[in-house]
């Protein structure tokens, strides 16, 4: 082989291989490019995928604990109602035990008008019988007018 031919030779093998360079940095390139957009797509869907989750999720946990509030409220709710009728219970028991209260006052009240007005008799009359018996010793002494 001469020099001319083995020249025309590493010419033909240089472009191929140049040729075939660029074609496999194109596809290379190209490979790069539809993996990274399959991965952003794929991360995309796996992103709106977690956040459609979790905001099930999250909602889940919200309508849990909004339930669970609701029941909490309506136990409180019982537990007013029972302090409440309690509270009227014994209302009724205090107003009971006054009316009472009050009508044993009036009665004795009335019973202690009652002695006073027979002691004041009583005094009245001793008084005036005393009178009597002072203006009858007058009489008798002459010390009457």
């Amino acid at each position: 082989m001469d020099a001319e031919s083995l020249a025309q030779i590493e010419q033909i093998v240089s472009t191929a291989v140049k040729g075939a360079e660029a074609r496999l940095g194109t596809e290379i390139a190209t490979a790069v490019s539809g993996t990274e957009d399959r991965l952003r797509a794929e991360m995309q869907a796996l992103g709106t995928s977690l956040r459609q989750e979790f905001e099930v999720k999250l909602s889940e946990k919200f309508e849990e604990a909004e339930r669970h509030s609701g029941v909490l409220f309506e136990e409180m709710g019982r537990r007013l109602d029972l302090v409440i009728e309690g509270h009227q219970a014994l209302h009724q028991k205090i107003e009971a035990v006054e009316a009472r209260l009050e009508a044993k006052i009036d009665h004795e009240a009335l019973e202690i008008r009652s002695l006073l007005q027979l002691s004041y008799r009583q005094l009245q009359d001793r008084v005036e019988t005393l009178e009597q018996r002072v203006m009858l010793i007058e009489k008798r002494l002459g010390l009457a007018n």
